[in-house]
């Protein structure tokens, strides 16, 4: 039903990743394409994005190694125990964005982005994070193996509280 395709450098591929981005979170934020693009160049990128059967860009899914020196690989090593550090940071890769429309939410889309994310990602773990009261998106991670590593992890000075997440690859 869906057809994936890499995220790569594409300009209008990307165009149409910034507004999926937009609709999803329901904010006009057109950085995330300048985001995907800075990521893209990261050690162990990979991205997806999903097209419909009609040609709609339906969602997207991208991550990349998580390594000393960027930015939130540093608030996550902040945020953990110098053990939990070793555990999951030492060999991860870090789940960035997952975006679906609403439209085609409910269809094991989210799923399918995330096992072919992490498919051959080639790490021993995997973290992410998602907003603490983000139930939806945290019921679907505990269906796919993550599991809380932190509750109400503050990844900014005014943000709402977010959870860690972790998963053995």
């Amino acid at each position: 039903m869906f057809k994936l395709i890499e995220i790569n450098k594409d300009e209008e591929l990307l165009n149409q990743v910034a507004v999926l981005y937009q609709q999803v979170w329901a904010q006009e934020d057109l950085s995330i394409k300048e985001r995907v693009l800075r990521h893209a160049g990261y050690a162990g990128y990979r991205g997806f994005v999903a097209i419909s059967s009609q040609g709609e860009v339906a969602g997207y899914a991208y991550g990349y190694s998580s390594l000393p020196g960027q930015y939130y690989h540093g608030l996550l090593s902040e945020a953990i125990h110098p053990e939990e550090y070793q555990t999951w940071l030492t060999d991860c890769f870090e789940f960035v964005e997952l975006g679906v429309l609403p439209a085609f939410r409910n269809q094991g889309l989210a799923k399918e982005l995330v096992n072919r994310l992490l498919d051959g990602a080639g790490h021993e773990t995997a973290v992410l994070t998602t907003q603490l009261d983000n139930n939806s998106a945290r019921r679907l991670y505990e269906t796919l193996g993550w599991g809380v590593i932190k509750q109400s992890f503050y990844p900014s000075e005014n943000a709402q509280p977010y959870v860690i997440m972790g998963k053995q690859l």
